[in-house]
């Protein structure tokens, strides 16, 4: 069956608005790479205060003194108290007892969680509001240009409009990041596949493709260079006609061409197929960490 001939996605994706406009307070729980990421992405679009739980000192510091947080660490009645909408980024490990020491303050607040392998019930059975956001992003979220995949538990009865308004301001806060794309928690895994794992499986192309060039005379540093810059020009060749990957190769393979017997050779060495299993073992993965 040929590929669908577009690549404009099936389920939505939430940019970032421009300015924060449901949210002046913002409470981060962890400080490392993920808390800053979202910090940034968030402080970039105006108006926005920062209050911050983080027992690294010099991670406080950071926050402190990049984004002008609050500290709140060891108070976290007052910084539920401070925050319109809270931003959960701790290590799996630590992740339950930080909900315990919330858990007293946390009656109808509003979070969003980065913890990987939780999922929404570890959260909605610890914790005292229905108002949870599970954040899926990536490295690029440093960029601002992370996928984050946003999963939601269901609506309260009866509380359909508070959520629709969390709602709101979580995939808002997740497009701070780069792009917010909702799905449902079941595919958490598979995004963490493809948009999580997948940013390795890109930056391992790049490096044949570049040791590519090293076997045909270029220096490594040359080759990785000129590596990148092409796999920039095919994104931007797919982003701009909006056309599937399947339908561009045709076009660049003339009949009996070079890139013609590059392809035999790719697929001769199960290229494809390799892809494919590396998206699905990741996948596979993601899901034991959750206990599926």
């Amino acid at each position: 069956m040929r590929p669908n001939s577009s690549v404009s996605p099936a389920l939505p994706i939430h940019r970032a608005a421009g300015t924060i406009t449901h949210m002046k307070n913002i409470g981060l729980i962890g400080f490392g790479n993920m808390g800053e990421a979202f910090a940034a992405g968030l402080a970039g679009q105006g108006g926005v205060k920062f209050g911050v739980a983080e027992k690294a000192a010099a991670r406080l510091a950071a926050a402190r003194e990049k984004f002008g947080a609050e500290d709140f660490t060891g108070r976290p009645g007052d910084l539920l108290d401070f925050a319109d909408f809270t931003i959960i980024a701790v290590k799996p490990q630590d992740a339950a007892s930080v909900l315990e020491k919330i858990a007293p303050y946390s009656r109808d607040k509003k979070f969003a969680a980065i913890v990987a392998g939780k999922t929404l019930d570890f959260y909605l059975s610890r914790l005292q509001t229905p108002y949870v956001a599970r954040f899926m992003p990536s490295l690029a979220a440093m960029y601002q240009k992370a996928v984050v995949g946003v999963s939601f538990p269901p609506a309260p009865e009866g509380r359909e409009a508070e959520f629709a308004d969390f709602r709101s301001q979580a995939l808002e806060a997740a497009a701070a990041a780069g792009f917010a794309l909702e799905i449902p928690e079941s595919l958490m895994p598979v995004i963490t596949a493809v948009s999580g794992s997948g940013l390795a499986f890109v930056f391992a192309f790049i490096n044949a493709l570049a040791l590519g060039g090293v076997k045909t005379g270029l220096g490594y540093a040359e080759a990785a260079g000129l590596a990148l810059r092409v796999t920039e020009g095919a994104c931007e060749v797919l982003r701009r006609t909006g056309e599937a990957p399947s339908s561009l190769i045709t076009k660049v393979a003339s009949p009996a061409g070079t890139t013609i017997a590059g392809l035999q050779a790719l697929e001769e060495a199960a290229f494809t197929a390799a892809v494919m299993r590396a998206v699905e073992e990741a996948a596979s993965r993601a899901e034991e960490l959750e206990g599926v």
